[in-house]
């Protein structure tokens, strides 16, 4: 049988048939977040991705939940090492914000182990001591105020030590003072105090005079609030300071009325500066170390 014969190709202009398979999903981070003390109502969270610090991905304000979780775009994150990280930033003045690094995925679920948000309040601690005699004083009054307002008091331990806790808020403020051993003989210690660089701070209280002060002369007391310390004994002098109740003092010379002595003066530094000067004779009391306690009693409360 012959077949037909065509004196040319026939073209049919067709396009061919292409199966073109493309997958394509979002990108689901699920952070569960641990509360060990207080919960924070408002929490904010951030993503940031291929090693910015900057410009964050995606930001989300939400209410405190047990679980952080963001959906992103496909192919956002770096799938080369650990190089994108979740900030969590509680709303809260005792918290930090807290980071944790993660190697992403083009697409699919991420699952972060569980991130511990740990209340972080402002903290002062140290211990408090005789300063002459180095000898640990316990069941001593440890305040902190804010201007004239009490913050906080707590009493020293059987081991010297003491821990005041303030809530975060106070952090900026330029304020704070602390104010130690007001029922002692002495004058009270007074340190003011600030945050500014830590939330944590070490303040060890040294209660009456030092062995340097005590090596100048013989040790007295101040026997009244608002003494004149006095840069000249005579008429024409000028007040150095007005010195309270109980501010050892060693006497270096006596005249008939007046002694000539030298005082430490406690500066923001932690340093004990000292500073000589004039005052009446009448105004002090020799100062006796056999009972260093206004009170006998000591306090029920103490920690």
């Amino acid at each position: 049988m012959k077949t037909s014969s065509y004196p040319e190709v026939i073209y049919n202009y067709r396009q061919p048939m292409v199966s073109v398979s493309y997958e394509y999903g979002e990108i689901d981070i699920k952070a569960p977040l641990i509360f060990p003390g207080i919960v924070p109502e408002e929490l904010s969270y951030q993503i940031f991705a291929n090693g910015d610090s900057i410009n964050p991905l995606i930001t989300i304000k939400s209410k405190t939940t047990e679980l952080a979780r963001a959906f992103l775009p496909q192919g956002v994150l770096s799938t080369e090492g650990r190089k994108n990280f979740i900030l969590i930033i509680p709303h809260h003045p005792d918290f930090s914000s807290k980071k944790v690094t993660f190697e992403g995925v083009d697409f699919g679920e991420i699952f972060l182990d569980p991130i511990h948000i740990v209340q972080q309040p402002l903290t002062i601690a140290g211990l408090v001591s005789n300063t002459l005699t180095d000898e640990i004083l316990t069941d001593i009054d440890v305040s902190i105020f804010l201007e004239n307002e009490l913050l906080q008091k707590v009493y020293s331990k059987n081991n010297g030590e003491y821990i005041l806790t303030i809530s975060g808020e106070y952090k900026d403020e330029e304020a704070l003072r602390i104010i130690a051993g007001e029922k002692l003989i002495f004058a009270p210690f007074r340190r003011d105090i600030n945050f500014e660089n830590t939330k944590n701070l070490k303040v060890d209280i040294g209660l009456g005079p030092s062995q340097e002060l005590a090596d100048l002369g013989n040790l007295y007391i101040t026997n009244k609030a608002n003494v004149h310390f006095r840069d000249k004994p005579h008429i024409g002098g000028s007040t150095l300071f007005l010195l309270p109740k109980g501010e050892p003092i060693a006497v270096e010379q006596v005249s008939k009325s007046l002694y000539f002595g030298t005082i430490e003066i406690l500066v923001s530094s932690g340093n004990r500066v000292k500073m000589s000067g004039w005052l009446e004779r009448e105004d002090t009391d020799l100062l006796f170390f056999d009972n260093i306690f206004k009170e006998q009693e000591p306090n029920n409360n103490a920690l």
